[in-house]
């Protein structure tokens, strides 16, 4: 499949590269095409507008007050975009609008499902290096698409896939940032997880 994978930092990298681990035609999008590219030899990389063209899905990995004026370059239509994003701002502000609900008002023909983004990177595409059971949420307006993404979950080797409903979770799902944050100085390093505990 082809996806376009919109920055090049820490999650980018971490999901392009298993995306191309996988076989599928990656190009990822960065202000520095020419700079980045050395780093992805199993991919290309564009700007963020015609990484998204190139993609039949879009995996916006960029910061959310970046990732919102980014994606307005971008043609979304009719693609399945997973939005990873928080915004940086989360730990000492609370959210007024969810990064995720922003991104489906201002595309409304994209089929926008949030995941993945209150978990480590190196976590994100290898569950199994935590050698214990922890959970994924996801949410989304589109039942379909949800479903397209939850199987690219189980590809990166999730097995315990939260569904949480419409994208009115992803206040739920980014308000979790503080709380990682904390987890995070308190245990010394990202290699951590939160897990469902079901009675």
């Amino acid at each position: 499949m082809k996806i376009g994978v919109l920055g090049t930092g820490q999650v980018g990298s971490a999901i392009g590269n298993k995306l191309v681990s996988l076989g599928h035609d990656v190009m990822l999008g960065s202000r520095n095409p020419a700079g980045k590219a050395a780093h992805f030899p199993g991919a290309r990389v564009g700007t963020p507008a015609e990484a998204a063209a190139h993609g039949e899905w879009v995996v916006n990995a960029l910061p959310g007050e970046r990732s919102i004026v980014v994606l307005r370059e971008c043609a979304l239509d009719g693609k399945i975009v997973v939005d990873i994003g928080n915004y940086n701002s989360a730990v000492d502000q609370p959210i007024i609008e969810p990064l995720g609900e922003v991104i489906q008002r201002e595309h409304p023909k994209a089929r926008v499902v949030k995941t993945l983004n209150s978990v480590s990177a190196h976590l994100m595409v290898d569950p199994g290096n935590l050698g214990a059971s922890h959970s994924v949420f996801i949410a989304s307006n589109d039942a379909a698409a949800k479903r397209e993404v939850s199987g690219m979950l189980e590809s990166f080797g999730w097995r315990d896939i939260v569904d949480l409903g419409d994208l009115a979770a992803c206040r739920a799902m980014e308000q979790l940032i503080p709380l990682w944050m904390s987890l995070e100085s308190k245990l010394g390093g990202p290699q951590f997880n939160l897990a469902v505990v079901r009675g």
